[in-house]
């Protein structure tokens, strides 16, 4: 989270919004290369069966990896962004600088591989090359959400970053996990079935 949460003044907001600056940018820079990067790599493809077919098999790959079976587990770089940039360039450049790394999509902890599945149906191109404002989206917006209905608490030793907040947001990976898996199977149903209609 960002450091100084719920004041609502000044000092909160500013690095709030670079930290969703930064994300949404790297996001939709991210997103956009793998778009033109299929294009470019994968042209002869059509967009029609055949990547809706292999979207399809990406999801049941991904399924099967986020299940566990055979040992397999979310592929990522096991790499916490870097909080030191606050204490260096401030809460607000601290702030930017922490949103344009964690918007870069891979470059940090993964909950389930709903990303490498994103990432695919990108570089198949059945997304559009913006599809990283979605993705920021579910980043910045519960992000902004947390920080502004967490209570500002001068008392409290944790007030620069509540970690309360995040002990209940961890409460939900098991669910996240859960809805991935369902999420990923209704995709390759839905995928093969619009490719064969």
């Amino acid at each position: 989270m960002v450091q100084g949460v719920g004041a609502g003044g000044t000092a909160v907001r500013r690095p709030v919004v670079a930290l969703a600056v930064g994300f949404g940018v790297s996001a939709v820079v991210f997103y956009a290369a793998v778009h033109f990067l299929g294009r470019l790599a994968l042209g002869w493809v059509p967009s029609g069966a055949v990547s809706l077919l292999a979207a399809a098999g990406f999801a049941a790959l991904f399924l099967v990896v986020d299940s566990g079976l055979f040992g397999l587990r979310t592929p990522m770089w096991q790499r916490q962004t870097p909080q030191q940039h606050f204490f260096r360039r401030g809460p607000v450049a601290g702030a930017l600088l922490w949103g344009l790394d964690t918007g870069l999509v891979v470059t940090t902890f993964r909950v389930t591989s709903m990303t490498w599945v994103a990432i695919a149906v990108s570089l198949l191109g059945l997304v559009p090359w913006w599809a990283g404002v979605f993705y920021a989206a579910g980043f910045v917006i519960p992000s902004i959400v947390m920080i502004a209905v967490v209570p500002y608490r001068p008392d409290r030793a944790d007030r620069l970053e509540p970690i309360w907040v995040i002990d209940r947001v961890s409460a939900f990976e098991p669910f996240v996990r859960g809805a991935a898996k369902v999420v990923f199977a209704a995709m390759a149903v839905a995928s093969i079935a619009i490719a064969v209609i």
